[in-house]
């Protein structure tokens, strides 16, 4: 008999059918703290530079005017320009590079913030 897959649902239940109380739980419990896919990870970071880049568009939108410098307006427009890239890289299976990517902008902005406010 092949080792049984966790993750196909079908086989779970039928397993889960059989067992006894105790092996219920733990194969509850085994299910309950897989790791995520690739693909659960891929899509988790593709929305959250999806998130982040409408941030930046809506902080973009609310700091253009009259009185803000230009080094702010370029820093807003990196951020959005990272975070495309960012989405892009998750989009294509790039998971990794894409979260490292975005973490550091995040924290250059987030440092750079108070110069150029």
């Amino acid at each position: 008999m092949p080792p049984h897959n966790d993750l196909d649902d079908q086989g779970t239940a039928l397993l889960l059918e059989s067992a006894t109380p105790r092996e219920r739980r733990a194969i509850l419990r085994r299910r309950r703290h897989r790791p995520s896919t690739p693909r659960e990870a891929r899509i988790t970071q593709l929305v959250v530079s999806l998130l982040f880049l409408a941030g930046g568009i809506g902080a973009l939108v609310e700091h253009v005017d009259g009185h803000t410098s230009s080094h702010t307006v370029a820093a807003y427009l990196a951020l959005i320009a990272l975070c495309a890239v960012s989405a892009e890289l998750s989009r294509r299976g790039r998971t990794r590079i894409s979260f490292w990517l975005l973490c550091t902008g995040m924290i250059a902005l987030g440092l750079s913030t108070p110069f150029l406010l």
